[in-house]
């Protein structure tokens, strides 16, 4: 699909994989950014990219679940963070230090097939906006998901001994970082969605901060789908 591209309901449910019924409940109480031409919806490409992208990090968790919950969907974000993905202790300077590590983590384990166009990525990403989303947490990621940057679906995470300067929109220096890896849009938005939802939970961030090593942090995602039978990617 062009960035460009005007989309009808029924073409945005597809590529959401949504119900087409439950786009336009989205549409008319105004969580997603649509034009109203008569009595039909009409959806910009990159608007919609952009606004789930940059908002889907403050939603309620009734509309996340919106978005994790499809027939297909089964891997629960603990499968996607395995302790080979996470490192806790990450000496970093400044905010390139940090991307250039996590592609290497990539890399080093088969996720991406191209590090340099993935950094590359990462970086013009953080040119447009920054991905920090405040408490001292980064989702960084590329613009465009794709084949050509991940070879399947995963979640790199990096916690720094120092905050590091990210831009995020509450001022705060950056600490933990969250990577995520999809093979396109349609996985990367449920993968973000999932990292949303769990920092919803109160805890979560002091959990984050508090680990000692991978298990640890594995434990605490685990613990968390437990309780919130939260299975579905």
């Amino acid at each position: 699909m062009f960035a460009d591209k005007i989309m009808t309901t029924r073409e945005l449910a597809e590529y959401i994989k949504l119900n087409e019924k439950t786009v336009i409940k989205m549409a008319q109480k105004g969580r997603i950014p649509g034009i109203k031409i008569g009595n039909q919806w009409r959806f910009h490409l990159a608007s919609i990219d952009n606004y789930l992208q940059g908002q889907i990090v403050r939603s309620p968790n009734e509309d996340l679940d919106l978005v994790i919950q499809t027939e297909n969907d089964i891997i629960p974000l603990s499968r996607l963070m395995n302790p080979d993905l996470i490192e806790l202790n990450l000496d970093a300077d400044n905010s390139d230090a940090v991307l250039l590590r996590m592609v290497n983590i990539a890399k080093d384990n088969h996720i991406t097939g191209n590090d340099q166009l993935l950094l590359q990525e990462l970086k013009d990403r953080e040119k447009m906006m920054s991905t920090g989303i405040g408490n001292a947490i980064a989702i960084p990621h590329p613009r465009n998901p794709s084949e050509k940057l991940f070879k399947k679906p995963n979640v790199i995470l990096v916690k720094t001994i120092k905050p590091v300067i990210f831009e995020a929109p509450d001022g705060i220096d950056v600490s933990i970082f969250f990577l995520i890896c999809a093979p396109n849009e349609f996985v990367h938005l449920r993968i973000l969605a999932k990292i949303a939802k769990f920092l919803n939970e109160k805890t979560t961030i002091k959990k984050l901060f508090d680990v000692k090593n991978s298990a640890q942090l594995v434990q605490v995602l685990l613990k968390f789908e437990r309780n919130t039978m939260f299975t579905t990617l």
